[in-house]
């Protein structure tokens, strides 16, 4: 008897047992559990039978969680019944004893082979039988007859069957083993869950919501020049591309100029404006074609459908799953977007039959060449197409993912979009230090798919025109290879007829200020693409379909793993946002790097996937594994050493309220007492008391003197902890010299070791040094200190405050008397780098720093005039709140009055406009644009007051917030002179937000333009 064994009892029923019926002509009678025919007969599992069991089932790990015995690193492995399909396994093992031939029906992928397998494991002699594969990529009928007459011999997967038992079994090496060593060390009692892939997956999360949460905003600056009535943008060397080896012969790679300040990108628009002249210095035309995108993998249906419907990985993996087992998908847990040679000519009628007339009459003939039609990127399945057959009375749900991957099988057969591309080369002014522009034309020529297919805007790129991403050369590649955030392209009926040498001014040249991009939390689509790559951003098509072996899970365990952080609490769904929650940061913020990174994590898995094609031998696998949980534990024994010891402890520590003996808990230790109460936890700020010190701590009330103990700001510190009368552990810091603890750093005045007090690190007499570990309201870090002393100077850092409360950025430098100073910094030059600007009294040379641009004339200096000068001329980069611009700082210091500026802020925090102009003593001083009001009932003016505006003589009177919207100063200038505004909104009543427009009535009254009034929504 041959016994075929499906995965779930709907493939059984639906799919198997009317194919046995059609090729073999059986006859199936209703058994419990399976179907019996004469000489075929069908069962199923239900999902996994048999599981590995848990390390309490191992001889000396039963009872409670110990560390003394950890790691469990079993050579051979125990297996046991999963209690709840236990009656399914007892039908399953009944009826492969009576079979001859076994036949594994399961899904054809690694987790089906391993379902099969260990029910093969739990029953060895089941082995000796004749084993085989039936391998499915498709239920549709004829591709089903096709798999069951070409059975495979199971061997011919033998590792798969390895990758499948190496992925379980190194999950519960680490995971397990992990689990309780962290619970018992670093939980406070509390259960801390660690997983191979779960964990790494957790800290992308974590980290990018720090990321998100930590962002300043900053800006940058770039320069764009209008030549001949096309933008152009200034170009800088790409170090990256240095770095990397991919500047050419012809000279360094170039990409758009990004500056952090304004006043270097200034200095090229003043160098670079009319009437400089702006050569051509080069002209580049070229072709270029963008390929539709090839059909889906598992993971990019997930995150299309994530974007497009919201859905979460799961519910889009559940509904390929249904769509499969409905014959109208090909099976869906694939990591290939690629067919079969042999499919060509089948897929493409079928691509010809779902078109639709539009996309028939813009496909490509079957003859060219198709990247997505290579059998040598086929895995064990290809990609996820339909299967012809016709969709009937779908869940919404499974239609739309359905209709998804309809749409991209069809799409990727049709024409490419084409279109030229001319670089221009502009270089200016004159001269060896000339600037160099790009200028780039693009012609549309066919737009193929892009007729019909809307383009995805690219986070990256921000284009004039409506021309997307100047993706895919001809052979589908990038065709932005210069790797610009921030390019411009100008769309264009036809290329201009210029050569080499012409020249003009530019029209205009501007100094263009931008926000940086804020990061954003992940979704559960940009999640996965961040899975696929381990965390490496990678944007790069060729580079992420290499990093997808080295991967944090496989398309098909992916979307249970985000499922799982979400049970257990680690993670939340926000919207369509994957947010961290406090409990997930807490169990990152206590794991190693080994077990949280998502690199090393990605470097097991793609050495699983090499296991599974024959490529490592599995014996190297295991072992790699046993080598890395060892030493993790070795790290976690210099980490908790105390912890580990604990366990060891015979004596138990005396209560200090009642004498009684104390019990260790995971977290500290409690009074066995239970109408005492008495408790502490062995943990404080960061740092593990041994069972020793803990000890001394609550016979005595006070410790030794104890170092390592860590800030809320990440500074180490030392001190004695105190045991108060009400039982709560307090610090206690000592002044005395012979209380400091010893420290790494060298004095900068003595060369011998300094030591801690408290908030200080001092030297040893008769030296004097003391360093503070507070500056200016800065927490100095143990990595900053360490950078000082070794170097003599610190990274810049931001966080310092002024005694009036402004925060300033500036490095710690040692002085001459070896005490910790501040140095600025400006594009790199340190404080009183000199300008070219002359001081507006005494016409000495001004410097600047980071703040400001001041005189530096003092006592013994002299003048222009030879008189001795002492000048305190001081002009501060920010004015009333407002950042000046290059262009203002140099109009101010010409004598010039600046552009109407809009952002000051008076003392009440309201905004206002002015101009600035500098006085005859240098002062900074505000011109007001002074705004008339006329007034519509007397002739005279109004005047604004607190609340809006009113005229003196008459008293008429116009509201500064009518119907809860708020005018501003030119709104009501323009209203009194025309008598009416435009449409203004939102205005508010009750219910109702409305826009319309105003005008003055006769007598001076106020309404609304009815024939304007539009309603914008109602509550």
């Amino acid at each position: 008897m041959i016994l075929l064994v499906a995965e779930k009892p709907s493939v059984a029923n639906q799919h198997y047992k009317p194919m046995l019926e059609r090729l073999e002509g059986e006859k199936f009678t209703q058994g419990d559990g399976c179907l019996i025919g004469q000489n075929h007969c069908i069962t199923w599992c239900v999902g996994h039978l048999i599981t590995l069991a848990p390390l309490d089932a191992y001889p000396g790990f039963e009872g409670g969680w110990k560390l003394g015995n950890l790691p469990l690193l079993p050579e051979k492995f125990r297996l046991m019944e999963i209690e709840s399909t236990r009656k399914q396994l007892t039908v399953v093992r009944e009826m492969m004893s009576k079979a001859d031939v076994l036949v594994n029906g399961a899904d054809a992928g690694r987790e089906g082979n391993l379902i099969f397998d260990l029910v093969l494991d739990f029953t060895p002699a089941f082995k000796q039988k004749q084993i085989k594969r039936l391998w499915v990529n498709s239920y549709v009928a004829k591709d089903l007859d096709k798999a069951w007459k070409n059975l495979e011999d199971a061997t011919q997967r033998l590792n798969l069957s390895y990758a499948a038992r190496l992925r379980q079994r190194a999950d519960w090496m680490v995971g397990l083993n992990a689990t309780r060593a962290y619970t018992l060390t670093a939980g406070r009692g509390k259960m801390i869950s660690v997983g191979r892939v779960q964990t790494p997956t957790l800290n992308l999360i974590v980290e990018r919501d720090a990321l998100v949460e930590q962002f300043k905003e900053l800006y940058y600056y770039s320069v764009v020049g209008t030549w001949k009535g096309f933008q152009a943008q200034l170009l800088r060397p790409d170090r990256d591309a240095k770095d990397s080896g991919k500047d050419s012969a012809e000279g360094p790679a170039l990409k758009v100029a990004v500056f952090e300040k304004e006043e270097p990108a200034q200095a090229v628009v003043d160098k670079c404006a009319p009437p400089e002249d702006a050569v051509i210095a080069g002209i580049d035309v070229q072709q270029k074609k963008q390929f539709p995108q090839k059909p889906f993998d598992l993971t990019e249906l997930q995150k299309e459908g994530n974007k497009r419907f919201k859905y979460s990985a799961q519910q889009v993996l559940d509904c390929a799953q249904n769509l499969y087992e409905k014959k109208l998908l090909t099976y869906p847990r694939t990591d290939s977007a690629y067919l079969p040679d042999t499919m060509k000519q089948e897929a493409y009628a079928l691509a010809q039959r779902l078109a639709t007339p539009q996309q028939q009459g813009i496909m490509r003939p079957e003859s060219e060449n198709f990247v997505f039609i290579n059998s040598s990127k086929v895995t064990d399945h290809f990609a996820i197409i339909p299967t012809g057959e016709l969709p009937n009375g779908l869940p919404e749900m499974e239609e739309n993912i359905y209709n998804l991957a309809k749409e991209r099988f069809v799409q990727a057969w049709l024409k490419p979009y084409v279109w030229n591309e001319m670089e221009v080369t502009l270089t200016a002014p004159a001269g060896s230090d000339a600037e160099t522009f790009r200028l780039k034309l693009k012609q549309n020529e066919d737009l193929g798919f892009r007729a019909l297919v809307k383009e995805e805007k690219k986070a990256k790129s921000k284009k004039k025109g409506d021309a997307g991403a100047d993706s895919a050369a001809a052979d589908g590649k990038s065709g932005d290879d210069s790797g610009n955030s921030d390019d411009i392209t100008n769309i264009v009926e036809s290329f201009p007829d210029w050569k080499i040498g012409d020249k003009a001014p530019f029209d205009a040249l501007e100094l263009q200020k931008k926000k940086k991009s804020k990061p954003k939390y992940y979704t559960e689509a940009t999640l996965l693409a961040a899975m696929k790559t381990a965390g490496k951003q990678i944007d790069n098509e060729e580079l992420a379909e290499a990093m997808k072996d080295r991967g944090l899970g496989t398309p098909a365990t992916q979307a249970g793993i985000i499922e799982t952080l979400k049970k257990r609490g680690f993670i939340e769904a926000q919207k369509n946002n994957l947010v961290s929650t406090a409990r997930g940061r807490e169990v990152i913020a206590l794991m190693d790097e080994k077990v949280k990174s998502p690199e090393m994590t990605g470097e097991w898995e793609y050495k699983l996937s090499q296991v599974e094609k024959g490529n490592l031998d599995p014996k190297e696998f295991r072992d790699g594994i046993v080598e890395y949980v060892k030493e993790l534990f070795v790290q976690l024994h210099e980490k908790y050493g105390s912890q580990f010891e604990r366990e060891t402890v015979t004596e138990a520590l005396p209560c200090p309220k009642c004498s009684q003996p104390m019990e260790i808990a995971p977290w500290g230790y409690v009074c066995k007492n239970g109408e005492c109460g008495f408790k502490a936890g062995h943990t404080i700020a960061g740092r593990t008391l041994s069972h020793a010190e803990m000890g001394k701590l609550l016979a005595t009330g006070k410790s030794d003197l104890l170092s390592g103990f860590k800030s809320k700001k990440g500074t180490t510190f030392s001190a004695n902890l105190v045991l108060g009368e009400d039982g709560n552990i307090g610090f206690e810091f000592s002044d005395e010299p012979q209380d400091a603890a010893p420290t790494d750093y060298t004095c900068p005045k003595c060369q011998k070791k300094l030591k801690s007090l408290g908030n200080r690190l001092i030297c040893e007499e008769p030296c004097d040094f003391v360093f503070y570990k507070t500056i200016a309201g800065h927490v100095m870090s143990d990595e900053e200190m360490a950078e000082l002393f070794s170097n003599g100077t610190t990274d810049v850092i931001t966080d310092f405050i002024t005694k009036k409360g402004q925060a300033f950025s500036a490095k710690v430098v040692w002085d001459s008397d070896h005490k910790a100073t501040f140095a600025f910094e400006n594009d790199g030059h340190f404080h009183g780098t000199e300008t070219k600007f002359k001081c507006p009294i005494c016409k000495h040379t001004l410097e600047e720093n980071k703040n400001a641009i001041f005189c530096t004339g003092k006592g013994s200096d002299r003048d222009e005039q030879g008189n001795p000068c002492d000048c305190k001329f001081t002009l501060f980069k920010t004015v009333a709140g407002k950042k000046l611009r290059a262009a203002d700082i140099k109009a101010l210091l010409n004598g010039e009055k600046t552009e109407l500026i809009s952002g000051f802020k008076n003392k009440k925090g309201e905004n206002f406009d002015a101009f600035l102009k500098m006085s005859p003593v240098g002062r900074v001083e505000f011109e007001f644009l002074r705004r008339e009001y006329p007034c519509p009932g007397c002739g005279g003016f109004l005047r604004k007051v607190d609340g809006g505006y009113q005229c003196m003589q008459c008293g008429y009177g116009i509201p500064q917030v009518f119907y809860q919207r708020k005018f501003s100063d030119e709104e009501v200038e323009n209203l009194l002179k025309n008598k009416f505004s435009p449409v203004l909104e939102p205005f508010k009543k009750d219910v109702t937000t409305f826009r319309a427009a105003l005008e003055i009535r006769e007598g001076g009254k106020l309404g609304f333009n009815k024939l304007t009034v539009e309603v914008i929504k109602q509550k």
